[in-house]
């Protein structure tokens, strides 16, 4: 290679492996604590979906390809959790969507406001909940009402929502305590 040729950096140099550690191990903490503390503080019946809020959060504070990359595994150890009689890599599916989505949306948002966050969670949850929902009644699976739908749907966006400002600035303070330096040349 000569002098003048620019040397293109591997994924791992531009992203930084302490970075994937990082936000390995937030996902990994967020699913813990859904799996345990959370499922214990239902609100009528509905777990908070920590690791959907994660997701939001870092697909908000960094793009589509860590909202991609964290809602694909962050989904796919979800669904490792569920039944046995669940569809495998349907949570992943649904994650991974809603990471590009809200990465890619965050771009037209105006300024940073508070809310916007809080927002892009509601919006993610409500789109989570119900690709969820229409996935599987795509794929066979016994779907119990529209209004059924529609109120665990609801109880998520709220509790998600509500979860939001607590989660949001420690995602952001890894994010940030984490991000690699960029070099020009």
């Amino acid at each position: 290679m000569s002098q003048t040729e620019a040397r293109v950096p591997g994924f791992l140099a531009e992203v930084g492996f302490s970075r994937i550690i990082a936000v390995g191990l937030v996902v990994l903490t967020a699913l813990t604590l859904q799996t345990t503390v959370l499922a214990r503080l239902t609100l009528l019946g509905v777990i908070p979906q920590l690791v959907l809020v994660v997701v939001i959060a870092l697909a908000w504070l960094e793009g589509e390809k860590v909202g991609v990359t964290a809602g694909f595994f962050g989904g796919l150890l979800l669904d490792l959790q569920l039944p046995p009689a669940s569809i495998v890599g349907l949570t992943a599916l649904v994650y991974t969507f809603v990471g590009y989505g809200v990465g890619y949306f965050r771009q037209y948002s105006v300024g940073e406001s508070v809310w916007s966050p809080v927002l892009a969670v509601a919006v993610g949850s409500m789109v989570a909940e119900w690709g969820y929902a229409f996935l599987a009644i795509l794929l066979g699976r016994a779907w119990v009402s529209l209004s059924f739908t529609a109120k665990v749907t609801g109880l998520v966006v709220l509790y998600d929502a509500l979860l939001t400002p607590f989660i949001y600035p420690l995602v952001r303070r890894v994010s940030e305590r984490f991000r690699p330096e960029r070099v020009y040349r």
